[in-house]
């Protein structure tokens, strides 16, 4: 009996290059699946568009664009220094995802545009993590950083361009138009970040008793007030309740974070609630806004119809929803942006609404931890202010779509349309990149 002949001897060198993934670290290994796998499911859900919609099958790349955009981001993440968060891509891309299926059935050209506006937010996200060599640096730049916030929010109160009913755009006549408003939530999470991390220890030991509370000195706190006062401005001067409540919510928790003092926190919700109800009774566009949210049956045909419609495709969707790419959201004013969660509930149902609550949930509490995980203040403190703007935009829309509390105008993070949201989101998101990198501990190499 003939004896083998010995299969080839590898050297060793050779082995190790084929199988040089292995050499991958397992966090960046399980981000590149997870991206993997969020393509593969946008994949098979613009499969179902083009089928439900009867498109040509040679669209569905148009979908895998959008995540495609957000790998090449991470990749790219990697080359500048890899030493950042591996959970909160893989679900920005999967929200990314889905708005996009959810518009590009509400509206072809639109989610043409979003494509591009996508591209463009990724770019920026690199650029901003390859820009900022630490991002501690920013502490420096928090006055310049207050003072654009409050410049930008007055040019759009004097030459604004109101839509809507809200004064919210900036306009640049056959060039440009773009919503400050969003820029403004990362000027000051900065601003607050860097004034409050400075402060923190005479916030909480320089204080004085108020009507049996223990205050801190005004000359320490006057900033502070001033952003509530800010949020009121905005509510009644830019008729924008979303960006109202997005303001004072980071003020409270930045303010409670760095104290740990539940007393401010109560005190500054009493002076809001008591300048919202001044304003209602002073304001007639607050008080029909606040009207048409306890009964839009008061004007079901005119500024009750948006609310209505919403909770008439909620309703619809009942549990598992009328079928992904089964149309929807022609009856609903503002489908593409205020109101996308509700068509999405429409098609995919309670189940679907959940999801992609969780997928909020996910995102929101990924952030905090790296904000818990911070080693500096003002990386802590950023980091929570930029989670905090995150989580509260989803409520807030999420809440007015469910009638929880008065309908905004403020888009849902990477699902409604909108370009100039699309690229503050991704910018908010290479800072927190940043702060992952450079302020938090690292696993031993290898294991990252």
């Amino acid at each position: 009996m003939r004896a083998e002949a010995p299969g080839p001897q590898w050297p060793d060198h050779f082995a190790a290059h084929v199988f040089e993934v292995s050499t991958i670290p397992r966090g960046q290994r399980t981000e590149l699946l997870l991206l993997l796998l969020v393509a593969l499911i946008v994949g098979l859900g613009g499969l179902l568009v083009c089928l439900g919609t009867g498109q040509p099958l040679w669209r569905l790349p148009r979908a895998l664009t959008v995540v495609g955009a957000i790998i090449a981001g991470a990749l790219m993440l990697d080359l500048a220094d890899p030493r950042r968060d591996r959970w909160l891509l893989p679900i920005v891309a999967m929200l990314a995802g889905l708005g996009f299926l959810l518009l590009w059935q509400l509206d072809e050209s639109q989610a043409a545009r979003q494509i591009v506006w996508m591209v463009t937010g990724s770019g920026l996200m690199v650029a901003v993590y390859y820009l900022i060599e630490d991002v501690r640096d920013l502490a420096r730049l928090k006055y310049t950083s207050g003072l654009a916030a409050i410049l930008l929010v007055g040019l759009t109160l004097a030459f604004g361009v109101e839509v809507g009913g809200a004064r919210l755009w900036l306009e640049i006549p056959g060039l440009l138009r773009f919503q400050p408003t969003e820029l403004v939530k990362v000027l000051m999470c900065i601003f607050l970040a860097g004034y409050v991390a400075e402060r923190a220890d005479l916030l909480r030991e320089d204080t004085h008793e108020v009507a049996g509370l223990q205050m801190p000195r005004l000359r320490h706190i006057a900033p502070l007030v001033l952003m509530v006062l800010f949020s009121l401005a905005i509510f009644v001067g830019q008729r924008d309740l979303g960006a109202a409540v997005l303001f004072f919510g980071l003020f409270v928790a930045m303010t409670y974070l760095a104290t740990g003092r539940k007393s401010y926190a109560i005190i500054a919700l009493a002076l809001f609630i008591v300048g919202g109800v001044a304003a209602y009774l002073t304001f007639p566009h607050v008080a029909a806004r606040v009207d048409m949210w306890l009964n839009p049956w008061l004007e079901p045909t005119e500024r009750g119809y948006q609310i209505l419609q919403g909770l008439f495709a909620l309703a619809e969707g009942g549990l598992l929803g009328t079928g992904f790419a089964t149309g929807g959201g022609e009856t609903i004013p503002a489908a593409s942006t205020d109101l996308i969660f509700a068509v999405g509930a429409q098609q995919l149902g309670l189940a679907g609404a959940l999801a992609l609550i969780t997928l909020f949930g996910l995102a929101a509490h990924r952030s905090f931890s790296i904000a818990w995980s911070s080693r500096d203040t003002f990386g802590a403190l950023l980091g929570a202010g930029l989670a905090v703007v995150f989580s509260l935009q989803a409520l807030v829309i999420i809440g007015g779509v469910t009638k929880l509390i008065p309908l905004t105008g403020i888009t849902l993070p990477f699902i409604s349309y909108g370009g100039t949201s699309v690229m503050v989101n991704f910018i908010s998101l290479a800072l927190l990149m940043a702060v992952s990198r450079d302020c938090c501990p690292h696993p031993r190499s290898g294991e990252s």
